[in-house]
C-alpha cells in the first residue's frame, strides 16, 4: 500500500510526462485533482470560459426552412381512389372485387407517395400505417365469397307442394324467405331442403304439425327458433344450432321437415306457421 502523494508533488492528472520521463505542467490546470489545485492555478477568465459557454443551436439562413410534408395530399388521394375504385366497380362486380378494386387504388397511392417522399418532401408514420393498415384490408377482402353481391335482395319462394321443394335456394346478399306453410308432409315422410346467405337474413316459416330437424349455421350473426323470445338475441362468431323441434302440443301430426340453414354474416330465423 502507498502512501497519497504529497501536496506539490508530480501527478499524472496536473503534471504530464514529457518525452525525456521527466513531468512538468503544460498549459493551462485541470479543474480537478489534488486539494492543492484551487482556482489560482488557473488562469484569469478560464473557469468563467469554461462552464459558463452558452449553447449555440446551428444556425440556418433566413428564409429558409425543412422538407415540407406531403402526408396529408397523400393521404386525400388515396381516398379519392379508393372510393372512386370501389364505386366504379360496384353493381357490376361481386363484394369481394368491388372492395379489392377500392383498396387496391388506395394502396397503389400510397406506395407512389412513399416513393415519392424519397426524393420530394417526406411523410410521417402515419402514412406507413396506413399502407400497412391498407394491404390487411385488401387481404382480408381477397377472402370474400364470391357469392355475396352487392345488391340488397329481397328473395321469397312459395313451394305449394313437397315435390315443388327445391333441394337448394341460395342468395348473395339480402332477405331469403322460405316459406313452407303451404306444404302438406304427411305422417311418415319428410321433405328436405336447404338455404344459404352471403350476408343477411334467412327467413324459414314451417307448416304447424311438422317436426323440424334442423342444423343451422351462422359465421357471424345470431340464430332465432321458435322456442326463444324475438327479444333472445345472441350475435357472436361461430353460431350453431343442430336440434329437433317438436310440433306444439295439439297440433294434427305430420312429417318432418330437414333444414340446413347458413348465413355467412346475419341473422337465421326459423318462424312456426300460425294454422
Amino acid at each position: 500500500m502507498k502512501a497519497p502523494p504529497t501536496p506539490g508533488s508530480p501527478s499524472w492528472w496536473r503534471d504530464p510526462i514529457v518525452k525525456d520521463g521527466t513531468s512538468g505542467p503544460i498549459g493551462p490546470g485541470y479543474l480537478w485533482g489534488p486539494k492543492d489545485a484551487g482556482p489560482g492555478s488557473l488562469p484569469p477568465g478560464a473557469r468563467t470560459a469554461t462552464v459558463d459557454a452558452p449553447f449555440r443551436a446551428p444556425h440556418r439562413p433566413p428564409g429558409t426552412r425543412g422538407p415540407r410534408s406531403i402526408g396529408g395530399v397523400v393521404f386525400t388521394l388515396a381516398l379519392v381512389a379508393g372510393v372512386a375504385g370501389t364505386v366504379l366497380s360496384w353493381g357490376h362486380h361481386p363484394l369481394g372485387t368491388s372492395l379489392q378494386a377500392g383498396l387496391s387504388a388506395a394502396l397503389a397511392v400510397f406506395g407512389l407517395g412513399l416513393l415519392v417522399s424519397s426524393f420530394l418532401g417526406r411523410t410521417g408514420f402515419g402514412t406507413l400505417f396506413l399502407a400497412v393498415l391498407t394491404a390487411g384490408l385488401l387481404a382480408g377482402a381477397s377472402a370474400v365469397p364470391e357469392d355475396i353481391g352487392t345488391d340488397w335482395i329481397r328473395e321469397e319462394w312459395t313451394p305449394a307442394s313437397v315435390a315443388a321443394v327445391e333441394p337448394r335456394y341460395e342468395l348473395g346478399t339480402g332477405v331469403a324467405r322460405l316459406d313452407l306453410s303451404e306444404v302438406l308432409v304427411p305422417a311418415g315422410d319428410t321433405a328436405v331442403t336447404a338455404v344459404g346467405v352471403g350476408v343477411g337474413r334467412v327467413v324459414v316459416v314451417v307448416p304447424r304439425g311438422v317436426t323440424v330437424k334442423l342444423d343451422a349455421k351462422a359465421g357471424l350473426g345470431d340464430i332465432q327458433l321458435p322456442a326463444l323470445a324475438p327479444e333472445d338475441v345472441d350475435v357472436g362468431p361461430d353460431q350453431r344450432r343442430k336440434q329437433t323441434i317438436a310440433p306444439p302440443r295439439g297440433a294434427e301430426p305430420a312429417g318432418t321437415v330437414g333444414l340446413t340453414l347458413e348465413v355467412g354474416v346475419g341473422q337465421v330465423e326459423v318462424i312456426r306457421a300460425a294454422s
